[in-house]
């Protein structure tokens, strides 16, 4: 009986994060700040390749960012969908502009890449890893970071 009281004064009493920083970090995964994440290089492209290895245009007035990344951490536990685009930092999580229409089916596509840069389909079985992720973004957006729940890297100068 002195235990559960214990535990119930606990779990009343003691401090505890807010409720958006709590579900934050649970979607994180292995991503859990910046030094987990090396942007190695950004290029703008007419083209990108989707899920299949087929090429898919930009098409007019749009061009793909191109982000090469190396991810110090377990493959299986990046969640590559949850990564945007976007205009600057937010100053309230979930207040990001993407620079581009995520809604878009041909917004964003993502590849492994072997350690001369060609896409791969096979998951790396080590970390850290390559990979590679394709933006389609207005061709005048002069900049944009990458974010991943809360974590900005950038900017870069996408001209």
């Amino acid at each position: 009986m002195l235990i559960a009281a214990a535990l119930i004064a606990y779990r009343v009493f003691a401090p505890h994060p807010p409720a958006r920083e709590a579900v934050v970090a649970l979607g994180r995964g292995a991503v859990s700040d910046t030094s987990v994440l090396t942007v190695t290089g950004v290029a703008l492209r007419a083209e990108a390749l989707d899920y299949n290895g087929k090429t898919v245009a930009a098409g007019a007035g749009y061009r793909y960012a191109q982000l090469d990344c190396r991810i110090a951490a377990p493959v299986a536990q990046v969640r590559f969908d949850d990564f945007q685009l976007v205009r600057d930092r937010a100053l309230t999580l979930g207040q990001e502009v993407n620079v581009g229409d995520n809604g878009d089916t041909a917004y964003f596509y993502w590849s492994y890449l072997d350690p001369a840069g060609r896409a791969v389909s096979t998951p790396p079985a080590t970390s850290p890893f390559l990979a590679r992720l394709w933006f389609k973004v207005p061709s005048g957006v002069p900049r944009a970071f990458l974010f991943y729940w809360g974590l900005y890297w950038g900017p870069f100068e996408l001209r």
